[in-house]
C-alpha cells in the first residue's frame, strides 16, 4: 500500500493535480467561508440581478479571445505559443471595444433586462469585465503550458480573496448591486495585473520577436479554434447561464437569486476538482499512450467523487441551506436538490470534454451544444407557464442524459482516433 502511494505521488500527473488542488482548495475555502456571511448582508434579489450581469459577462468573454487561449498549450515552440497568447489578448481588447459600442447603441434594451435602475450605470462596466475575464484565460493558459500550476493556483486564491474582500465592504456602497458587481470586477482586475506582471518579468524579451507574419501564421494554423470552439464555447457558456437568463425573464430576481446560490453551492466543491483536474487532463491527454484507459478512469473517478460529495445535499438540502446560509434561503436548498442530476453528470463530462480538442473533433462539441440548447430552450418555452420547480426538474434530468451521451461519444471517438494513428504509424 505504501509502495502504491509512493508511486502515485511521484507520478507527474498526480503531482500536478495535487498542486493545483491544494491551492484551489485555499481559494475555494475563501469563497466557501464567505457564503454564510454574504447571504446575510445581500438579498436574494441582489444576487439574482448580479447573476444576470455576470452571466452576460461570461458569455461575451468566451467569444472575446476567439478561444485561442485553448491553443496556447499546443505548439511545440514557445515563440508560436507566445504569439497566440499576445494575439488572443489583442483580440479580447478589440472585442471589448466593440462591446462598448454595443452598450452605447443598445443601452435601453440591455438595461431593460434588469429590474434595478442602478444597472443604467453598472452596464458601462460590462466591456471592462469582458476584457478582464477573456484575456485572463489567455494569461492562465501560458502558465498551464509551462506546467506552472503553483502560479495558477496562487492566482486563483488572489482572485477569490479580492472578490470576497471587496464584497464584505457592503456599507461602502449605495446598494448591494454595486457591492457584488464591483467585487467581481476587482477580483478579476487584481489577479489579472499580478499574473500579467509575472509574464512581463520572465518573458518581456519575447516582445521584440513578435511579428505580423507570425501572428497570421499562428492564427491560420489554429483557426479551428475560433471556427468551432468559439461558437461551441459561447453556446456552452450560454447553456451554463441559461436558467439565469430564462428565470430572469419568466420570474422574479428573488427566485433567480435562490437558484444562483443553489447552483453556486453545489458547484463549489466540484469546481475545486474540475479546475485542478481539467487543466492537467488536457495537457496529459496530449501525451499519454493509453488515452482510452485514461479517459475512462478520469470520467468514472470524477463521477464517483461527485456522487459522494453531493450526497448530503440530496438528503438534507433544505436543512443544510437554512442552517448555513440563513432562514431566508430554504428555497435555495430545495432547488439545490432538484439540480443535482445535471450538476453531477455535467461535472464528470466537463472534466474530460477537452478530449475533443486533443483528437481535433471540436465540431462534435459544437453540434452537441446546439442540440442541447434546442432541447433546453424548447422545454423552457413550453414550460414557462408551469410551476418553476417542475421546469427545473425536467431540465435537470434531461441535461444529465445529454451529458452522459456526450461522454459516451467522446470515448467512441478516442477509440477511432487511436486506431487511425496506429494505422498511420504502421505505414
Amino acid at each position: 500500500m505504501n509502495s502504491g502511494f509512493s508511486i502515485f505521488i511521484k507520478n507527474d500527473f498526480a503531482k500536478n493535480v495535487l498542486t493545483l488542488f491544494s491551492w484551489n482548495s485555499l481559494a475555494q475555502a475563501v469563497t466557501l467561508l464567505s457564503i454564510p456571511i454574504l447571504t446575510r448582508i445581500y438579498t436574494p434579489e441582489e444576487f439574482g440581478a448580479v447573476a444576470l450581469f455576470i452571466g452576460i459577462v461570461n458569455v461575451f468573454a468566451v467569444a472575446s479571445n476567439g478561444q485561442y487561449d485553448l491553443a496556447i498549450v499546443l505548439p511545440k515552440r514557445n515563440g508560436q505559443a507566445f504569439h497566440l497568447m499576445v494575439g488572443s489578448i489583442i483580440i479580447s481588447l478589440i472585442f471589448s471595444l466593440l462591446t462598448l459600442i454595443l452598450v452605447a447603441v443598445f443601452f435601453d434594451r440591455l438595461t431593460g433586462f434588469f429590474d434595478s435602475i442602478v444597472y443604467r450605470k453598472i452596464i458601462w462596466l460590462l466591456p471592462l469585465a469582458v476584457f478582464l475575464v477573456g484575456s485572463h484565460k489567455s494569461l492562465i493558459s501560458w502558465f498551464n503550458r509551462s506546467r506552472s500550476y503553483r502560479i495558477i493556483g496562487v492566482n486563483r486564491l488572489i482572485q477569490n480573496s479580492g472578490q470576497t474582500g471587496v464584497r464584505f465592504g457592503r456599507d461602502f456602497f449605495k446598494n448591494g448591486h454595486w457591492g457584488l458587481v464591483v467585487g467581481f470586477i476587482a477580483g478579476e482586475f487584481i489577479s489579472w495585473v499580478i499574473i500579467a506582471l509575472q509574464i512581463l518579468k520572465k518573458e518581456f524579451w519575447r516582445f521584440k520577436y513578435l511579428s505580423v507574419k507570425s501572428f497570421v501564421k499562428s492564427f491560420r494554423e489554429y483557426f479551428n479554434f475560433p471556427l468551432f470552439l468559439m461558437p461551441m464555447g459561447v453556446l456552452n457558456s450560454f447553456a451554463t447561464y441559461l436558467l439565469v437568463f430564462a428565470l430572469s425573464l419568466v420570474t422574479s430576481s428573488t427566485i433567480v437569486g435562490h437558484y444562483e446560490r443553489a447552483w453556486r453551492v453545489v458547484k463549489l466543491p466540484l469546481s475545486l476538482i474540475s479546475s485542478s483536474f481539467g487543466s492537467v487532463f488536457y495537457e496529459k491527454m496530449n501525451h499519454t499512450l493509453n488515452r482510452r484507459k485514461f479517459y475512462l478512469l478520469s470520467y468514472f473517478g470524477n463521477l464517483g467523487l461527485a456522487l459522494i460529495i453531493l450526497f448530503p445535499i440530496a438528503i438534507w438540502g433544505e436543512a443544510i441551506f437554512s442552517f448555513v446560509l440563513g432562514h431566508d434561503w430554504v428555497v435555495a436548498g430545495h432547488i439545490a436538490r432538484i439540480i443535482l442530476p445535471i450538476t453531477i453528470f455535467g461535472f464528470a463530462t466537463e472534466c474530460v470534454s477537452t478530449v475533443f480538442s486533443v483528437i481535433k473533433k471540436n465540431q462534435i462539441l459544437l453540434i452537441w451544444q446546439i442540440v442541447y440548447l434546442v432541447f433546453a430552450i424548447g422545454w423552457i418555452v413550453f414550460a414557462k407557464k408551469f410551476d418553476v420547480f417542475l421546469l427545473l426538474s425536467v431540465y435537470s434530468f434531461g441535461g444529465a442524459i445529454m451529458y452522459i451521451l456526450l461522454a459516451y461519444i467522446g470515448f467512441q471517438k478516442i477509440e477511432r482516433f487511436d486506431s487511425q494513428e496506429t494505422q498511420v504509424k504502421s505505414w
